[in-house]
């Protein structure tokens, strides 16, 4: 892993805007994976920041080849001293696109390649391209008010970010929150991971889980956290708990993440009078998923089955729970720890 940062990308596009504008280009080479590369780049006039992803000469997979931009331009290179008869595609931000969430999106996608396990050309465009079509259907997405549900699974995540936050990570917390990334777990922490579930005290706890992969993973530990709520004044709202985050993630200087990672969550301040129900935390647990954990498991499921979504009723599992700080201790994150 590479350990792609947001702040690593504004470093690189800052210092390429300062360039003289000889070219229509500017570009600074990131990384190579296998035979594709990926490089930092401005595109003049203007200094629009951009990122691009360079494949041995090929077809892209898709219908039309590539996804159309919201917020972004999708665009071929065509720069034959740098690239020559490779295929070339930038993602370009528009002038009226949120640099914040430009930002976000393009770290995903280095994550998404970096991740992908592979060096085969053909694989990595198919990743590139989907990934890239995933964020224009986000962007090209009408913003409602969320469900009274996604506001408790918003909760619940944001409410373990900021008990991570009080850990060694400190502000590097913000960077294992994938839940809004579309990733499997809604944390990953080093080698391993956390899936968060949010329920309300009073009924039966059953947890939605989205797929197979989300407790079916490779990345050890595994956690499946379990957060029950009850409804009182004496709780916070969910725009108070993102207020909440908003002060400590400026202290950190982490305020332009945080910032995108809550907006492609969802959240809105102009839907914040939606929001008015107080939650407080009743009860958090967490539970190893290892081999005995009760989940659909990838090697035990028909070939044929691509896909599938689930039911756990965590009031009965069977295994021994844990604290949620015992999570962070196996992680080696808490702050009493020689």
């Amino acid at each position: 892993m590479t350990g792609w940062t947001e702040d690593g990308l504004l470093r690189s596009w800052r210092v390429l805007a300062r360039q003289e504008a000889s070219a229509d280009w500017q570009f600074v080479h990131l990384t190579d994976i296998g035979a594709v590369g990926v490089e930092a780049g401005c595109r003049f006039p203007g200094a629009s920041e951009a990122l691009i992803v360079s494949f041995p000469r090929m077809t892209l997979p898709g219908p039309g080849g590539l996804p159309d931009g919201q917020g972004f331009d999708v665009v071929m290179v065509q720069d034959d001293h740098l690239f020559g008869d490779r295929t070339a595609v930038a993602l370009v931000r528009r002038a009226e696109g949120s640099l914040d969430i430009f930002t976000v999106m393009t770290t995903d996608v280095l994550r998404c390649l970096d991740a992908a396990g592979t060096t085969d050309p053909r694989e990595l465009a198919r990743i590139f391209v989907g990934r890239v079509a995933d964020w224009q259907a986000f962007m090209a997405r009408k913003r409602r008010p969320l469900s009274p549900e996604k506001q408790l699974g918003l909760m619940g995540e944001l409410w373990f970010l900021d008990r991570l936050m009080q850990t060694r990570l400190g502000g590097a917390a913000v960077d294992c929150w994938q839940g809004p990334l579309h990733a499997a777990q809604d944390f990953h922490i080093g080698t391993g991971a956390v899936e968060v579930k949010s329920s309300l005290a009073g009924g039966a706890f059953l947890a939605r889980i989205n797929s197979m992969e989300q407790l079916d993973t490779e990345k050890t530990p595994m956690f499946f956290a379990a957060l029950r709520f009850e409804v009182t004044d004496d709780g916070t709202d969910l725009a108070g708990m993102v207020a909440h985050l908003r002060e400590t993630m400026a202290q950190a200087g982490l305020s332009r993440v945080f910032e995108a990672l809550i907006l492609v969550s969802g959240y809105q301040d102009d839907h914040a009078e939606h929001y008015g129900r107080k939650l407080l935390l009743s009860d958090g647990r967490a539970f190893l998923v290892g081999e005995d954990f009760p989940c659909l498991r990838r090697a035990a499921v028909p070939a044929h089955i691509r896909k599938a979504i689930y039911t756990l009723d965590v009031d009965a599992l069977e295994q021994a729970a844990t604290p949620v700080d015992d999570v962070f201790r196996s992680f080696g994150l808490m702050q009493d720890e020689p």
